[in-house]
C-alpha cells in the first residue's frame, strides 16, 4: 500500500516555508509594535509606527497569500489638504518666531 500524502512535500497544507515566513513576519509586526511604544522621541515613535504599518502590511499580503486570495489594499485616510497648510503655516510660523528671538538674545 501507498501511503497518501497531504499537502506538500513539507507537510501540512500550506508547508513548513509559508509557516515560517508568516511567523517571521509576525514576529517583526510585533517587535516594531514595542519599539513604537518605547521610542524615546517623538518623531522616532512616527517613524517606527510608519515602518510598522509597511510590516503589517506585508504580513497582511503574506497571509491573503498563504490563503489563497487577494489582499485587500487599504489605503490610510489623509487628513484634509486645508488642515495640512494651516499645519504648515503654524510650524512656519513659530520657526520664524523663534528665530527673531534667538536673535534678540544676548549673545545671539
Amino acid at each position: 500500500m501507498i501511503a497518501r500524502k497531504r499537502g506538500n512535500e513539507t507537510g501540512g497544507a500550506f508547508g513548513e516555508r509559508t509557516a515560517v515566513v508568516l511567523g517571521a513576519r509576525l514576529a517583526e509586526v510585533e517587535a516594531l509594535f514595542a519599539a513604537a511604544l518605547t521610542a524615546p522621541t517623538e518623531p522616532e515613535e512616527r517613524a517606527t509606527f510608519a515602518e510598522l504599518g509597511r510590516a503589517a502590511a506585508r504580513l497582511a499580503a503574506s497571509a491573503a497569500s498563504a490563503a489563497g486570495c487577494r489582499a485587500e489594499v487599504i489605503r490610510p485616510s489623509r487628513p484634509a489638504a486645508r488642515k495640512m497648510r494651516l499645519q504648515r503655516r503654524m510650524l512656519h510660523a513659530q520657526r520664524t518666531t523663534d528665530q527673531i528671538i534667538a536673535r534678540c538674545r544676548p549673545g545671539g
